[in-house]
């Protein structure tokens, strides 16, 4: 446990940390950009999200998977997953040349892709480094490089705004990134394993035949979260696909804390044989209370004070984003709710992970398709709700089946804090926004405190994580 929360305290920090600034960052450009502008970049994101899960098809986690349960095998697994990475990458970057073209994107859309698609490019062959990285449970250099390539982008971004310039240049930094990241990473890892460049065409084989049920994991998933906005495109103006795609940003940032306890998680439960046993069990309960502390109360405010949050980081600009953000944030608490179940299907049920997913992002985009031509993008928004919940509630009945775990002694608390905190904060509802979050986080953790909800092996818990262990 002092291991795994050292794991997710240091690539949280990061996270944290690099993704306030770039939430702050991401705010000030759609405020510069304007709906539209805003619109046409979260349309280059959303590819480049989408390709970025896709890149590797899937063959990352098993490699992951294959190392954590025998790291003699690091060199050949690194070596041939780099030259699988390779052929993988040179496909996906000419997809970001010809899409415009198929699409008829304006020219500088076309462009500013071109540059995103040179990233993608080098962030593809960095993929086998952080893996190896991820396989051996140095977690605190995957947090140190993530907040460096945020930091390097927050600034660029800045100075684009500072200097008025367009998309082309504001995406020009993701090529500066790639190339970094390969650079650090094949620096860091020279310590692990260095890469066995011995091309095996049977392993080679095994790696894309039993990481294709990673590659429909991760592509279904990310088609959920970001397929509509490429639908959007199709039926509605930059506008609103830019409304959207702000309502959709604060999501986005919120996203790194089921993403931090799948990272730390995954390599830990793919390397135990039985899921079953009280050890276990006592692993995953506990982090099924902490999600479930966390995706209450930041339900409930968000819901509240949507206004506020959305005037203060974006501007009356952006007044239509309101009513899709109260919507919207529901899914986010749905996927912290089932963070760990998600985690134990990809280790012990991919195949069912993936018809479940296969079902989900089918089902949301025919519905987008269908929907969004006559009601917008508030269908989107309650569509994404319907789909995570969908997911969520498959996750954990099949889930339950492998590991033991429980949900409904941990809801009690958070519920009847999140009710007293909302009752509290209606009191101050015109208040700063900034001074309404501190009040809300001192309300909700003092009746879980003085209810019990926070036991004493919590308190250990968190001193085990930021202890120094001995050597």
């Amino acid at each position: 446990m002092s291991n795994i929360g050292r794991n997710i305290v240091s690539l949280g920090l990061s996270r944290i940390t690099s993704g306030l600034l770039l939430f702050f960052v991401y705010a000030k450009l759609a405020s510069y950009l304007g709906p539209a502008g805003f619109g046409k970049f979260s349309l280059i994101l959303a590819y480049y999200t989408i390709f970025l899960l896709f890149v590797d098809f899937g063959i990352s986690r098993y490699v992951i998977k294959k190392i954590s349960e025998d790291k003699s095998q690091t060199p050949l697994y690194f070596g041939n997953f780099f030259i699988a990475q390779f052929f993988l990458a040179l496909i996906v970057f000419s997809l970001f040349i010809f899409i415009p073209r198929w699409f008829d994107y304006d020219a500088e859309v076309a462009r500013a892709m071109f540059y995103i698609g040179i990233g993608l490019l080098f962030g593809a062959l960095s993929i086998p480094f952080a893996a190896i990285i991820q396989a051996w449970q140095k977690i605190h250099l995957l947090a140190a490089v993530y907040f460096f390539d945020s930091l390097i982008r927050a600034v660029w971004l800045i100075l684009a705004i500072l200097w008025s310039k367009d998309l082309v240049f504001i995406f020009f930094v993701y090529s500066l990134t790639g190339v970094f990241d390969i650079v650090i990473y094949a620096i860091l890892t020279r310590k692990i394993a260095r890469p066995r460049f011995q091309f095996d065409q049977g392993l080679t084989k095994k790696l894309f035949m039993y990481g294709i049920p990673f590659a429909f994991v991760s592509g279904f998933e990310i088609l959920i979260a970001k397929v509509d906005i490429v639908i959007q495109k199709f039926f509605l103006p930059y506008y609103e696909v830019g409304l959207y795609s702000a309502a959709y940003r604060f999501l986005d940032f919120l996203t790194f804390i089921p993403a931090v306890v799948a990272i730390s998680l995954f390599p830990v439960l793919s390397e135990i044989p039985d899921l079953k046993t009280p050890e276990t069990k006592g692993i995953i309960d506990r982090f099924n209370r902490y999600m479930l502390l966390l995706a209450i109360p930041l339900g409930t405010g968000a819901t509240m004070f949507a206004d506020k949050i959305i005037f203060t980081l974006f501007g009356p600009e952006y007044t239509g984003s309101i009513l899709i953000f109260q919507i919207l944030i529901w899914s986010t608490v749905i996927t912290f709710v089932y963070a760990v179940s998600n985690v134990i299907m990809q280790v012990r049920q991919t195949k069912r992970a993936v018809l479940i997913l296969a079902v989900a992002a089918a089902a949301n985009a025919v519905s987008n398709v269908i929907l969004v031509p006559r009601f917008g993008i508030i269908a989107s928004a309650w569509l994404t709700v319907a789909t995570y919940l969908l997911v969520a509630a498959l996750y954990i009945f099949y889930s339950n089946n492998t590991a033991r775990h429980s949900y409904h002694p941990y809801v009690f608390w958070p519920v009847i804090a999140s009710a007293l905190m909302a009752a509290g904060l209606w009191a101050i509802r015109d208040a700063n926004i900034f001074l309404i979050t501190l009040i809300a986080i001192a309300i909700y953790f003092g009746v879980l405190i003085a209810g019990g909800y926070v036991k004493r092996e919590d308190w250990l818990f968190i001193k085990s994580v930021v202890t120094k262990p001995s050597p």
